[in-house]
């Protein structure tokens, strides 16, 4: 199809789309995923969704991708709905790959992130490596997280809340009375939980322990699920776009065009290292 084609069609897009963000249809506030009906009214709907298409999760949407060019993807939502994006108005654009831990190269970066019960050690049932020039993604990181993802103060909230219970006027000054912080589900903490956001080169596979800033490391051990997935993330391009593709996708603004997107995620079902990008 034209650019002027394109530019119609973005029109009306537009239109449905500003009704939709206007009415909570393609809403950022769901609080549960495949519940079924009845648990979120706005995503009742969703039981008729077409077939193979993911559930909504509570922010963002799901898609697939049914057209892509060297300019354009056209993207098809749980209900049916068809929405082009300009590759120009995707802020970032990554794709993940489906790998294994002896998939990760000795000179990859690795990112994992989940509750630490101390002594650098990382619980979680996932980690992304970066290879070659998609090492530029990250940088080596070593981060205390709060539950909502917020970095830790100056002032140690879990020692604090540890010496002087739950204070709360400290902790309205500390993070603000609007957003107070919560322990984390099935921690039986009445603080603070710790998670720690770990970047760096794998120093070994078994244990997986990532290279750390200041010539330390961190150990990454399974959570409750007693295993770690693993995904290689690259930047995104049209020339690994495919037709069926799954995205998640972070919608901001109808333009005339089409859809203003800050985040698009491509989810592959084979390795990068088995994909061929000469054809479409």
């Amino acid at each position: 199809m034209s650019d002027s084609g394109w530019f119609t069609t973005g029109r009306l897009v537009a239109v449905v789309l500003a009704g939709l963000l206007a009415t909570g249809s393609w809403s950022a506030s769901a609080t549960a995923q495949g519940l079924g009906p009845g648990v979120a009214p706005q995503f009742d709907f969703d039981v008729n969704r077409p077939a193979g298409v993911p559930h909504m999760p509570p922010q963002g949407a799901w898609g697939e991708i049914i057209n892509v060019t060297d300019r354009w993807l056209v993207l098809q939502n749980h209900i049916g709905q068809q929405f082009p994006i300009n590759i120009e108005d995707v802020d970032e654009f990554l794709i993940r790959w489906p790998s294994s831990i002896d998939q990760i190269s000795a000179t990859s970066m690795v990112e994992a992130v989940g509750p630490s019960p101390g002594s650098n050690v990382v619980n979680t049932g996932h980690v992304d490596h970066f290879e070659g020039a998609d090492r530029s993604l990250v940088a080596p990181t070593y981060n205390e997280l709060l539950p909502n993802n917020m970095a830790v103060t100056t002032i140690d909230p879990g020692f604090n809340r540890f010496m002087n219970a739950w204070d709360y006027g400290g902790q309205n000054l500390l993070y603000g009375w609007a957003y107070p912080i919560m322990p984390g589900p099935g921690t039986g903490l009445s603080g603070n939980p710790t998670r720690l956001h770990v970047v760096g080169n794998l120093v070994n596979r078994v244990p997986m322990q990532i290279g750390l800033p200041g010539n330390n490391f961190a150990t990454v051990l399974p959570n409750a699920t007693g295993e770690i997935t693993v995904t290689q993330v690259t930047l995104g391009s049209t020339r690994l776009t495919r037709k069926g593709d799954y995205a998640f996708l972070m919608p901001r603004q109808a333009k005339p065009r089409g859809l203003w997107v800050s985040q698009l995620v491509l989810y592959k079902t084979i390795p990068f290292r088995r994909f061929n990008a000469g054809g479409r």
